[in-house]
């Protein structure tokens, strides 16, 4: 058409189902005389119900660079709208889970907690120091050491986030670390007669490099993070950035803003005294009554155990052995907390041959029973979802709690009150295979063997045995179920005689089976799936399906698909694990609350009477798995920093010795760790193990401030002993100060209780204070004394040193003088 070619084709096209109906298939036969047409939603496989009513869950995800908050805050509003809609009143619109409403919860918890412990640090300050305007100075190095940290943090395009806050929150008491030693050193310098200007210099000077060191010894824990793999190292890198930066703004802070800031305050002559304001008596007495008390009884302590040493050494061998003996068998790493379970997760498994209405009908009754124990198990919600042959039963609690009913109590509630069923196992929730995670709630058996078919049979036996032990709550499911098959094998002589291709015959049988795919039909301006398959009845069984016929390969005739080929029933493997180059399956058992350690024992020996097939042996674990990788990886970088922390000490006091003193402030945390979760009732979880390595850091600062300052002691001509009393009496109050405003800000953290998926704080909090607070108390009173063992040490190994290199130089010079000439 002028000049051009254009593409000419025809549409055909329904306008509507009834054009489809009528569609002629031959000379008088239409569509709907041989097939029954209908527009209907698809068959769905599987049921969800919500609430006990039919629910439709959408999960909406955020694209990966997208703010999750904000994200969340549109579908909000989407929802919202939703419930607004005339048109959707009979629908209920339920958000199960919001990840803004966790962000927003979490950050809540966090900048609450933050607020508190910047009051606390405040009042602690006050009560110490006494001083309106030194209060203030000290105080205002938290908020310019976290202006500085915010700075960097935008410039290396880190974000305020729930861990970016937690590390700028455990920092609100750590800033005031530098800042109160320094200004204690300046001020102690000045009441002893020193100039403002002098008293300021010398002050800042002479502590500059042992709150250099500390302040490294806190940052140096996070360098081992590239030996850590997983949500560890994504837990370190993300506090790191902020505390690193945090502490080294509060070291500018304290060597420069603090000096200048308490030059202005002082008077100028050291010699005049600051008349106390009448309102600072009664802190005063309110000091000297307690942690004035404290001191000196520190100081009488202190020279009682440098005279009487060994008895210190016994006292802490008690401590630790009660502490090993009794504390640290009921306190156990673990990934999380069983309290913090949000709520129950059972997972159902029907026989293969159950039909998806025969599924449906035992999940609604347990649906009903859930729903009848709504009030009793203080449940907020419940959901299910199955298909044919497994499903799922859940249920999560109100929050705040309204009862004490336990995540293990309710499973064991509801098991025990659903129907049974022929064929039908119930799993108190899911685990992985080969996820080594140490749970003191969990016995696990590991059978092996080089067939997993017939592990796998054993194993079903072993779940049947273990559940019916007293005190056993039920197994977990692991993996996914082996799916059965049907097999049809062909008879190669047939097919050959009948000149059939393989692949004819499994395309009638996909045909027979699935249908086949048309082209969309358009319809009303959407585009509709259309399927084209058998009626149910006419391929729900094998003799329906053995009936299709299969053309030969000369296009003439047809044989039945029963001459062809014979089914066999298969069992294949899903998986296969393998340990130790053996194939392995474990078996997950969950114990009832309250007699673990009995269960435990019955269950070892109900193992050890158990005669196994041939070829499968239990695997030698004792019924108990090890950490995960992600803690072993955890606790291995916290090894490792202590490694770096001794190493750095060893270049600050020109010793490797000496250092050792301080590294026992390492133990001596453990100590209130341990003790902590163990009077919480609570095992160490991963972010317990976070805190841990952040507690290496921390609790060796006051050892460090301390023995430099005996160090410089000892180099103006104290005695040893004189020098160790005398640092920790003027330490005192430095140490307290620190501990106290640190403490003091994670307590309304740990406090908090869980949130509303389950994250807690708890065990980070009760790590970071149970160490706190016994390497503080114990920091004066060990360190000391175990220095004068190191230091003893350092004079023997240098006086053998010195002897042998006599001898050597000796030996070089008769051999000398013996030598020929020439």
């Amino acid at each position: 058409h002028g000049g051009k070619k254009l593409l000419l084709r025809s549409v055909a096209r329904y306008d509507h189902v009834e054009a489809l109906r009528n569609r002629l298939v031959g000379e008088s036969v239409r569509l709907q005389d041989i097939a029954e047409v209908t527009y209907d939603l698809p068959d769905k496989e599987y049921r969800v119900r919500a609430m006990s009513r039919p629910a439709v869950a959408v999960s909406v995800m955020k694209e990966g660079d997208a703010n999750a908050l904000e994200v969340a805050q549109r579908v909000d509003a989407v929802v919202e709208e939703m419930r607004r809609n005339p048109r959707l009143q009979v629908m209920e619109v339920a958000t199960l889970f919001d990840q803004g409403q966790v962000i927003k919860e979490s950050l809540s918890t966090l900048l609450t907690s933050g607020r508190i412990g910047g009051v606390v640090a405040l009042l602690v300050l006050f009560f110490f120091l006494r001083r309106f305007r030194m209060t203030l100075i000290v105080a205002l190095s938290i908020p310019v050491s976290i202006v500085i940290a915010l700075t960097v943090m935008y410039f290396v395009g880190e974000s305020l986030n729930i861990l970016t806050l937690l590390a700028l929150m455990i920092s609100v008491g750590l800033l005031v670390d530098n800042s109160v030693v320094v200004g204690e050193n300046i001020f102690r310098l000045h009441r002893e007669g020193l100039g403002r200007r002098e008293a300021c210099i010398q002050g800042a000077g002479e502590i500059a490099l042992a709150i250099v060191m500390a302040t490294l010894t806190t940052i140096i824990v996070f360098l081992p993070v590239s030996l850590v793999e997983g949500m560890g190292q994504f837990f370190l890198l993300r506090l790191s950035i902020p505390i690193s930066v945090a502490l080294l703004g509060s070291l500018l802070v304290a060597l420069i803003f603090i000096p200048l800031s308490v030059y202005l305050t002082l008077p100028a002559n050291g010699s005049e005294k600051e008349k106390p304001h009448p309102v600072f008596n009664w802190l005063k007495r309110a000091y000297d009554a307690t942690f004035g008390l404290l001191n000196r009884g520190y100081s009488a302590m202190l020279e009682v155990f440098l005279r009487r040493r060994l008895d210190l050494v016994l006292v802490l061998l008690a401590v630790f052995a009660v502490t090993a003996g009794l504390v640290m068998k009921k306190v156990e790493f673990v990934e999380a907390q069983e309290e913090d379970r949000g709520g129950f997760e059972i997972r159902v498994t029907l026989p293969p041959n159950t039909t998806l209405e025969e599924a449906e009908e035992y999940f609604l009754a347990g649906e009903a029973i859930i729903e009848g124990m709504a009030e009793e198990l203080d449940l907020d919600g419940w959901f299910l979802q199955h298909r044919a042959t497994f499903g799922e039963l859940q249920g999560w609690f109100n929050s705040p709690r309204t009862n004490d009913v336990t995540p293990r109590e309710a499973t064991k509630r509801v098991k025990e009150r659903l129907p049974e069923k022929a064929g039908v196992k119930l799993f108190t929730g899911e685990d992985e295979e080969g996820d080594d995670r140490q749970n003191k709630n969990l016995f696990t058996v590991v059978i092996q063997g080089e067939d997993a078919g017939q592990l796998e049979e054993v194993a079903v036996g072993l779940e049947e045995l273990f559940a019916r032990v007293p005190g056993v709550l039920g197994t977990k499911k692991v993996g996914d179920d082996s799916p059965s098959e049907m097999a049809l094998v062909l008879d190669r002589e047939r097919i050959q005689a009948q000149e059939i291709n393989p692949m004819v015959v499994s395309a009638v049988v996909g045909y027979a089976l699935r249908g086949q795919k048309l082209p969309r039909f358009h319809y009303g301006g959407k585009e509709i799936p259309v399927t084209l398959r058998f009626q149910e009845q006419d391929r729900d069984s094998l003799d329906e399906l053995y009936d299709f016929q299969v053309p030969t390969g000369d296009g003439q005739a047809a044989v039945p698909l029963s001459s062809l080929t014979e089914p066999r029933y298969l069992s294949s493997q899903h998986r296969i694990y393998r340990k130790n180059k053996l194939t392995s399956r474990e078996i997950p058992i969950e114990l009832e609350e309250g007699s673990e350690d009995e269960v435990r024992e019955n269950l070892q020996a109900l193992v050890a009477l158990i005669d196994l097939p041939e070829g499968i042996t239990f695997a030698d674990n004792g019924g108990e798995r090890g950490l995960s990788e992600d803690l072993e990886a955890m606790l291995f970088a916290g090894i490792v920093s202590i490694i770096f922390i001794y190493l750095l000490m060893g270049f600050l006091f020109e010793s490797f010795i000496l250092p050792l003193s301080i590294i026992l402030t390492i133990p001596l945390a453990s100590l209130g760790v341990y003790w902590g979760h163990f009077i919480a009732g609570l095992n160490i979880d991963f972010l317990g193990v976070v805190g841990l390595i952040l507690l290496v850091g921390v609790v060796v600062n006051n050892g460090i401030v301390l023995i430099d300052y005996v160090t410089r002691l000892r180099h103006r001509g104290y005695e040893r002993k004189e020098a160790l009393l005398l640092a920790a009496d003027r330490r005192f109050r430095p140490i307290m100060m620190t501990a106290l405003t640190t403490i003091g800000g994670l307590v309304p953290l740990t406090l908090q209780g869980s949130s509303s998926i389950g994250l807690s704080y708890r065990s980070f909090g009760l790590t970071l204070i149970g160490g706190l607070t016994t390497a503080t108390l114990l920091t004066l009173l060990v360190v000391p004394v175990f220095y004068t063992f190191f230091d003893d040490l350092r004079d023997v190994v240098g006086a053998a040193l010195k002897r042998a290199l006599k001898r050597e130089t000796a030996s070089e010079g008769d051999t000398a003088a013996t030598a020929p000439a020439g």
